[in-house]
């Protein structure tokens, strides 16, 4: 079910960039080497498992990125979200660009209404 605010879109894209952050980990070449009954390494642990539904949404959810047009209204907003979701801190990542933080942040929420519209009208 696709959200209908711009604070729920926003929430579930931080849901997805925390799963796939940590899918992404595990498929590594040092977790397929564990398979092998050679290996004698430690074996590596799984921080937490998602449900394979769970990892859908999330894969459904990034796609809406696409919609955004603008690319850097885009970047903007997925350097927020990445930071939402425990990859840094926002504020540095304006001062990195020259960004206004709250400049920034308004634009997003801009960003946000925009793409709840076309999600809804994608429904309609």
């Amino acid at each position: 079910m696709i959200p209908d605010t711009p604070e729920e879109i926003f929430n579930r894209l931080i849901e997805a960039v925390e799963v796939i952050a940590v899918v992404g980990k595990v498929d590594g070449p040092r977790n397929v080497l564990t398979a092998w009954p050679e290996y004698k390494g430690r074996i590596a642990r799984r921080r937490r498992t998602f449900h394979p539904r769970e990892i859908s949404r999330a894969e459904e959810a990034l796609t809406w990125f696409a919609e955004i047009e603008d690319c850097d209204s885009r970047r903007a907003l997925q350097f927020e979200i990445m930071c939402k979701a425990g990859g840094g801190k926002f504020s540095e990542v304006c001062r990195t660009y020259g960004w206004k933080r709250s400049t920034v942040t308004s634009r997003n929420r801009a960003a946000l209404k925009r793409l709840a519209s076309r999600l809804g009208d994608r429904l309609a």
